[in-house]
């Protein structure tokens, strides 16, 4: 059928083409990440409850939601957190492949059935249901040098002028601005100065209720229906204020006989009271006669200010605004990122003088470097294979025909990873590295089937493409279905791991199907247009002048043109791919040496292989002790999914002692800053206080410092020796606990790399006894440090953070006429802050808060100062009622599916891996956690965690999967046990290597080891073939001889059997107990061919179909003796007739 194609050249190269232009199209659109999407659909529920502490969080709005949301559709686990800084999250993880819209609607909806369970001001402020990505996908700093701009005007300006453009952007997720410094409006109450006034917080918040309004007047002669007016006039009111003048002469109180308390009065700045004893008056003040040489700027009681004093930001000693950027759940980073660098180079055009912006870290830049790097490796493979096959076939026309097999197989995959929804990844990527050597194999059967057939019988390059087709397109098609078999078992492989072997086994079984298909179609045309017909020695004998003079013109123009011309290409290759150029120049002068090196080797190996083909029990022994050393390199070996790589990015993160504050925390943050930026490879450091990028919370102890490092072609150190020395200079550093982290191998699961877990108390107590947990999480971690797998553990959980109790006497409360709801919700607002209304500024909607002066409000013993007033209207100090109980809890509290937790994040120490570290923890918590406590797993540790046994079963289905199809293939169930029992050598040699270069078992392995069943079934396929065409051990040994100089190709490309067509009884041999050789016309002429030229000596004969060269042992025996007891009866009987016609 595939010989047609040879009278319709042009197809086979039109079909090429298209081919290249499908792929070309696919390489276009095509997205680039770093890995596959495999990331689990998060939603976030975020929660914000001002003033509230992290156990009133976590009691009245984490468990209500919590117990809502908890058995949501298609969800993994759920993880929550609570801060005493107000906030709480709920992040929801669900399968992968499950729709992200989906997702959110169903959490929304169990969110809306607790809201009227929820505390007021918490539905007041907003609860967000939002999806994205967990992983930052970019980490940005606005700053400015000018020393007159502070964090609050960049966060605005980056709020105003930069976030909603940022948003815009297709795919990308929900920008975050840490902190909040949004502007607000700042009333700062004296409560001295409120009680002189006997003005309490409620009057207060009336005065601004009533006085800063919207009002909405109406029109004046609006039409009625009853009169007719010619003009019409629309009624407008000033609105809410939105200016400090504007609130500070809000009237708190106004008399008769003109006096008027306004609200400035009772905002004086306390350090004024106490130095002038009263307010100043209302004219101009009187200047002083000589300036103060450092006038200090004053404080005023009413100003533009900012929400919350949460978070210090610092980009290398300048004050920024700090934005970390997620991407959409669907959408390509690539893209995100490239339009996310052009907006910013946009809006810098804008800013104002000394603002600049900085981008601390970029997902992209570790994604396109190794891809590159990928890209390279492709390239290089491909010279190499190039070169390689050039050794063998020694003959520049026979190796551009296979050559050019390779990039159009590769190409054209792109098209189907295109229609697939796939991206040029790393594992797609990889998939092809390792498929070149296999798409030039069916190219290079064709080019030596041919060049076999115009040798044995000195055909034409035509003619010998006819034959070659006619004879090998069907093992052609059969090899393709057993390397396609082995793909295709993994790509029903669930999980995150099956989507890395569904990509890798797509892109390499569409590979090996178009390689395939080139080999029957374009590869013989080029050999019927290319290659040139065999010499065999009947010209030559005269005209030996003109074979001088032609000598002479090929050494002249390989001198003073193929010489230079090859030096360029030299050139050019070593500035592209460095040494690997120099093979353009070494390979012409070594190919003949190397070639007739290769023949030496293979008679060598015939030899050896003589005395032992027939010794079986030998052979299994052989077989089952590599068996059994599977199974002990595997018990060794360490496991794990991903390895971590340096992505040129390190997260530090420190915890000062608990009750810190965010000033002292800081300056922690400022001295690591300084020592990372003296050490070697470091770009810049970027330092925020009051935030921590585990588990992106907040609190006034936590801080990270995100470290970005130079690019890797300019640094000599990694990023783990970058680890090592600052874990070393960053002793100098008392006070704190500091670790270091790397990004996570695979973005998406996590903020860090390593190990993430939780302790969880699941005692189901009637009160969570955090200390206890805390207690148990210590012994926990103390005991993983014993352990050499684990190092660099950190927890954010401290159950001694510093607290006081309030303790209100009620029947005194009650007596003195002050409810405790009263009276609690004047402390909220004195000492937590509160907001009662808005207004608009720069187009924007900012809040107005009310909170009393630092002053009284920095000890215990301050609150001893405040008053409430009671019904009466009469001041009640608070000491009279309340008392301070000092107590120890969390700061911070986190939770995992409905039980309270603690977070740990580890890495594996130097030369173990995350299975390693996971087992490790698993001993440990069995050793060392008491009855009502277990773990759980967080991010990429939770996959990790249930893929147990997976590889093994994957491995064995392929097995059995390939057996299968070979026995379609032969007939038979017991030929292709050859194939499977030569397995165990080749995966032996690859557990020892990789436990010899300390590589663990991870998915890279496992990828090549399904690889290698491939390759090997490819390579046994043919010798089982010519064992089974006859038994005795010389011709195996010849056969495996005819088989060895291909084997040594890049992907075992010859796979056919060369065998005579008229099979010889087995066991016929001569005297001597050689195998005797028919002596018909055929074998005649090849020995006149090997003599004197026109051909190759040491040719069996001519090429069989496989359909003929595949035989059972015994039946082909049993054949040929009845084939020979035939041709006796035949002699005989015609002997009998020759007796008797005589």
């Amino acid at each position: 059928m595939f010989t047609k194609i040879l009278y319709r050249p042009a197809l086979a190269l039109v079909t090429a083409i298209i081919i290249l232009f499908l792929g070309g199209l696919g390489i276009v659109r095509l997205p680039i990440a770093q890995f596959p999407d495999v990331a689990p659909p998060t939603v976030y529920v975020s929660i914000a409850y001002p003033g509230a502490s992290a156990n009133v969080l976590v009691d009245s709005v984490l468990i209500p939601l919590e117990q809502s949301i908890n058995g949501v559709q298609n969800m993994r686990y759920m993880a929550s957190s609570a801060t005493s800084a107000g906030e709480a999250t709920i992040a929801i993880y669900f399968e992968p492949g499950t729709d992200p819209d989906i997702n959110v609607v169903n959490v929304q909806n169990r969110v809306n059935i607790m809201l009227s369970r929820l505390p007021p001001l918490v539905v007041r402020e907003g609860i967000l249901v939002s999806q994205v990505v967990p992983s930052m996908l970019m980490y940005l700093n606005i700053y400015s040098t000018d020393p007159n701009t502070d964090q609050k005007d960049l966060f605005n300006y980056a709020n105003v002028y930069v976030m909603p453009v940022l948003k815009r952007i297709q795919g990308m997720g929900i920008p975050r601005n840490l902190g909040n410094r949004n502007f607000a409006m700042r009333i700062w109450l004296n409560p001295d100065r409120m009680r002189a006034y006997n003005v309490s917080v409620e009057d207060v918040m009336k005065a601004l209720a009533e006085q800063s309004i919207i009002g909405s007047p109406g029109r004046l002669g609006q039409a009625t229906g009853m009169t007719s007016q010619s003009k019409e006039y629309v009624l407008t009111y000033i609105g809410r204020y939105n200016k400090a003048q504007q609130y500070g002469d809000i009237i708190l109180k106004a008399k008769s006989n003109g006096e008027i308390l306004r609200l400035k009065d009772v905002c004086v700045p306390p350090d004024e009271v106490a130095e002038g004893g009263a307010v100043e008056a209302t004219g101009p003040p009187g200047a002083p006669d000589e300036p103060p040489a450092h006038p200090k700027k004053k404080r005023q009681g009413i100003e533009l200010g900012s929400e919350f004093f949460d978070i210090y930001s610092d980009v290398d000693g300048h004050p920024a605004a700090s934005i970390v950027l997620k991407q959409a759940p669907g959408s390509n980073a690539a893209e995100v990122i490239e339009e996310v660098k052009k907006t910013l180079d946009e809006l810098e055009k804008s800013f104002p003088p000394g603002m600049k912006y900085e981008i601390a870290y970029d997902v992209s830049k570790f994604v396109d470097a190794s891809i590159e790097k990928v890209l390279h490796t492709l390239l290089e493979a491909f010279i190499l294979v190039s070169l390689v096959v050039f050794m063998f076939l020694g003959d520049v026309r026979s190796t551009l025909i296979p050559t050019l097999a390779v990039p159009v197989s590769l190409i054209g995959t792109f098209f189907v990873l295109q229609l697939l929804g796939f991206s040029i990844n790393l594992i797609t990527l990889f998939a092809m590295v390792l498929a070149i050597g296999v798409v030039v194999d069916d190219a290079i059967v064709v080019v030596e089937a041919v060049h076999e057939k115009m040798a044995d019988k000195h055909l034409s390059p035509y003619r010998a493409s006819m034959e070659v087709l006619h004879e090998i397109s069907g093992a052609i098609v059969a090899i393709t279905l057993v390397m396609t078999s082995v793909f295709v078992p993994i790509t029903f492989v669930p999980g995150p791991v099956g989507v890395f072997y569904r990509q890798f086994g797509v892109t390499m079984a569409t590979s090996i199907v178009l390689s395939g298909l080139i080999a029957l179609t374009l590869t013989p045309v080029l050999c019927a247009m290319i290659l040139k017909p065999h010499a065999h020695g009947e010209a030559g004998h005269a005209g030996g002048g003109k074979k001088k003079r032609r000598g002479l013109k090929v050494v002249l123009t390989y001198i003073f043109v193929g010489l230079p011309l090859l030096a360029g290409l030299t050139y050019l290759a070593y500035e592209l791919w460095g040494p690997i150029g120099f093979l353009l120049i070494v390979v012409p002068f070594v190919q003949r040496p190397f070639s007739r090196g290769v023949d030496t080797v293979t008679n060598i190996y015939t030899g050896m292989l003589r005395p032992i083909v027939t010794r079986r029990l030998l052979t299994l022994l052989i077989i089952g002790g590599f068996s059994f050393g599977i199974v002990a390199a595997n018990a060794r070996m360490s496991s794990g999914f991903i390895p971590g790589e340096d992505q040129g990015i390190i997260y530090a993160v420190l915890q000062t002692p608990p009750g810190s504050t965010l000033e002292y925390t800081n300056a922690k943050s400022q001295e690591l800053e300084a020592i990372a930026k003296e050490i070697d490879g470091v770009v810049s450091v970027t330092s925020v206080a009051g935030y921590e990028v585990l588990t992106e919370g907040r609190g006034s102890n936590a801080g990270t410092a995100i470290i970005n490092l130079r690019d890797w072609s300019t640094r000599e150190l990694t990023a783990r020796q970058i680890i090592e020395e600052l874990e070393e200079r960053t002793e100098e550093i008392t006070n704190v606990k500091l670790e270091f982290f790397e990004p996570p191998a695979i973005p998406g699961f996590g903020a860090a790399g390593g190990v993430s877990l939780r302790v969880l108390d699941q005692t189901q107590s009637s009160i969570t006894d955090y200390e206890k947990l805390g207690k148990v999480n210590d012994a926990f971690m103390a005991g993983l440090a014993e352990r050499p797998e684990v190092k660099n553990m950190f927890t954010f959980y401290a159950s001694d953070y510093p607290q006081y109790e309030l303790v209100i006497d009620n029947d005194v409360l009650m007596q003195k006429g002050v409810s405790i709801d009263k009276a609690l919700d004047n402390l909220n607002i004195l000492i937590g802050s509160t907001y009662e209304q808005g207004f608009v500024l720069f187009n924007q909607f900012y809040k107005v808060y009310v909170q009393a002066w630092p002053e009284f409000r920095r000890m215990p013993e301050d609150l001893d100062e405040l008053f409430v007033k009671n019904e009466a209207g009469n001041m009640v100090p608070y000491s009279s009622f309340m008392t301070l109980r000092k107590q120890q809890g969390l700061n911070e509290i986190t939770r995992y599916n409905l039980y309270p937790s603690a977070a740990i994040q580890l890495v594996p120490a130097p030369g173990y891996s995350t299975g390693q570290a996971i087992q490790a923890i698993h001993e440990v918590a069995e050793a060392t956690l008491p009855k009502g406590y277990g773990i759980g797993w967080e991010g990429l540790s939770w996959d990790e965690s249930k893929k147990g046994n997976a590889a093994i079963y994957i491995f064995v289905v392929v097995v059995v999967f390939v057996y299968l199809v070979l026995v379609a293939q032969y007939e038979s169930f017991l030929i292709p046990l050859a194939v499977v029992l030569s397995l165990p050598i080749g995966i032996f040699g690859s557990f020892y290597f990789l436990q010899a270069a300390g590589l663990a078992n991870d998915v890279w392995a496992q990828l090549g080891l399904i690889m290698l069943v491939g390759l090997l079934g490819k390579e046994r396929d043919p010798h089982r073939r010519v064992r089974g065409a006859a038994a005795p051990r010389g011709r195996l040994a010849q056969g495996r001889r005819h088989r060895g100089r291909q084997a040594a190709l890049p992907a075992d490309p010859d796979d056919l059997v060369r065998v005579h067509r008229r099979p010889r009884p087995v066991g016929h041999r001569d005297r001597r107990g050689r195998d005797r050789q028919p002596h018909h016309r055929h074998h005649r002429r090849r020995r006149h061919v090997a003599r004197h030229g026109g051909g190759r000596a040491g040719r069996s004969g001519p090429v069989l179909p496989v359909r003929q060269a595949v035989r059972w042992p015994r039946a082909a025996a049993r054949r040929d003796r009845t084939a020979a007891r035939g041709a006796l009866r035949a002699r005989a009987f015609r002997a009998r007739r020759s007796r008797a016609g005589r």
